[in-house]
């Protein structure tokens, strides 16, 4: 099978809330990209589900989060696989500046984020 990721994949444990059809699952995420991530739980959710994510970086009383809203893109033992689709400008550079920190390298993250962003408009 063919992987059909093109933006670079950190390590990343954080706490996250995913909420779909009604129901809000907690998990662990384990690694992000600007596109996506994977998020450890034992729930499931139908591929192609639209869900609403919050990702927590912080558990002060004024937590800093990302929030996301994306597609059930795959489902595993033990987890699931989420597309970004959509997520607001301050969530998109708290998202950067993980990648960035934890891949080490801006410049090739901001790449891909140009490209997929001109993909998405020569889809369009």
């Amino acid at each position: 099978m063919k992987d059909r990721r093109n933006f670079s994949r950190v390590d990343f444990r954080v706490s996250a809330l995913l909420q779909a059809e009604g129901v809000a699952i907690k998990g662990e995420v384990t690694d992000v990209s600007l596109h996506g991530l994977y998020m450890e739980t034992g729930e499931q959710i139908p591929v192609g589900s639209p869900v609403e994510i919050t990702i927590y970086l912080s558990s002060t009383t004024e937590p800093v989060v990302i929030n996301v809203k994306g597609t059930v893109a795959r489902l595993v033992p033990g987890g699931i696989g989420c597309a970004f689709d959509k997520m607001d400008v301050e969530s998109f550079a708290h998202l950067r500046s993980i990648i960035s920190y934890q891949g080490g390298d801006e410049s090739k993250v901001m790449a891909e984020f140009s490209e997929y962003i001109v993909r998405k408009m020569h889809d369009e």
